[in-house]
């Protein structure tokens, strides 16, 4: 590319030598050139502050006077735009990449999922990529449209949601579901012992305690009642709520094969990979296989360049089989397996339940390992039940 200088912009020092220099400074002001801070340069010679717009008239003067014109200091943008020119990579890459992302301003660039988290983000991502939209698509009304619609058939995430699209980017805004509980009428209720237990403590909310730490309580006997008869005999009715804390002994057993079918991942494993470019689906990888039972999972990874979000995204899906094997146990592994289960047992039946004092004992039969396990643990025993009626005697109830 031909070289070209960048002058008018700059402020310039020039030093004009040569025989009668003192009449190119008259030249230059009769021909309406504007000299500043002019200085005498030794004994034929003058140097001044000038504008750049004005080099080529000056050259012109000196050449006609027989004078010798230099510019001594230069500054101002002129030597960056030469850069530039001799550079043009640069500024054309820059008047493209403004064309394409004008061009480009219509496809998705990056999706704002704002306050939703990690799990209801990615749900509402495969909700809009059954849609059709994510980085890469180009937006119209009509499918922003479509995307409401699918997402707002989706009470259990949210109460409102909305899609609005601007400059590349799409904001899905959300606002949390509220559930208002419509009160009915229930029965009175009241508490009831769920195991034999030694009261430990007697926390009732509401409701009238027939129970007192120290006592010992059988299985279905109440502890809370949901009425009491006032001075003058009359029932007052107060539903019963709250917690008793009793001190329980039980003891669970559980089987545990040395043999055993159980489904496992095989280490088999398929992959699709897609990248989304605008108005385009490149397939990358994709290894298919049939399989009866598999973990899936799905991810999107919007492309981007440093902080800069590109209108694309890469679409990865996995499947890992599964399959039913037949696992061989040792005795001491299958004991382990066993002590588990009951200890599982126990806190399914009382998840907080805190273990004071446990035992086990395995014995090796039928195929496996049998464990019977003994607890003493501390636990809520409160269960709600039918309110007692205060003319009954109370009886235990399961």
């Amino acid at each position: 590319m031909a070289e070209r200088r960048f002058w008018a912009a700059d402020r310039l020092r020039i030093l004009v030598e040569g025989p009668d220099a003192r009449r190119f400074l008259s030249d230059a002001a009769a021909a309406g050139v504007r000299l500043r801070r002019v200085r005498c340069a030794g004994q034929s010679g003058y140097s001044a502050a000038a504008a750049g717009r004005d080099l080529a008239r000056l050259r012109q003067l000196a050449e006609r006077s027989g004078l010798q014109l230099r510019v001594l200091r230069r500054t101002g943008p002129g030597r960056l735009a030469e850069r530039l020119w001799q550079r043009p990579g640069v500024w054309v890459g820059a008047l493209l990449f403004v064309v394409l992302v004008r061009f480009l301003s219509g496809f998705v660039w990056t999706i704002d999922f704002g306050a939703l988290d990690t799990a209801r983000a990615g749900q509402v991502r495969q909700i809009l990529d059954g849609t059709g939209i994510r980085e890469g698509t180009r937006v119209s009304e009509e499918l922003l449209q479509t995307a409401r619609q699918q997402l707002a058939a989706q009470p259990e995430l949210f109460g409102w949601v909305g899609l609005n699209f601007a400059g590349g980017c799409l904001f899905v805004e959300t606002t949390a579901m509220e559930r208002q509980s419509i009160r009915t009428a229930t029965p009175e209720t009241a508490l009831y012992a769920s195991d034999n237990a030694q009261v430990l403590a007697v926390r009732v909310a509401s409701g009238f305690a027939q129970a007192a730490p120290g006592q010992y309580v059988a299985k279905g006997q109440l502890l809370a009642n949901a009425q009491r008869a006032d001075r003058d005999g009359d029932p007052v009715y107060q539903s019963a709520s709250g917690s008793v804390t009793g001190r329980v002994q039980r003891s669970f057993t559980a089987l545990q094969p040395l043999r055993q079918t159980v489904s496992v991942l095989t280490g088999r494993s398929a992959m699709q990979q897609t990248l989304y470019l605008p108005g385009a689906a490149l397939p990358l990888e994709e290894s298919q296989a049939a399989f009866a039972e598999a973990d899936r999972s799905e991810s999107w990874q919007p492309l981007a360049l440093g902080q800069l979000a590109l209108p694309g995204c890469l679409y990865i899906r996995w499947e890992m089989e599964r399959a039913d094997r037949e696992l061989t146990y040792t005795p001491a592994a299958a004991e382990a397996l066993a002590k588990r289960s009951c200890v599982q047992q126990l806190l399914v039946e009382y998840p907080d339940a805190e273990i004071e004092q446990q035992s086990f004992a395995c014995v090796q039969r039928d195929g496996g390992v049998y464990c019977t396990a003994e607890f003493v643990f501390r636990a809520d025993i409160a269960r709600p039940g039918a309110m007692q009626p205060l003319a009954e005697t109370p009886s235990p109830q399961a």
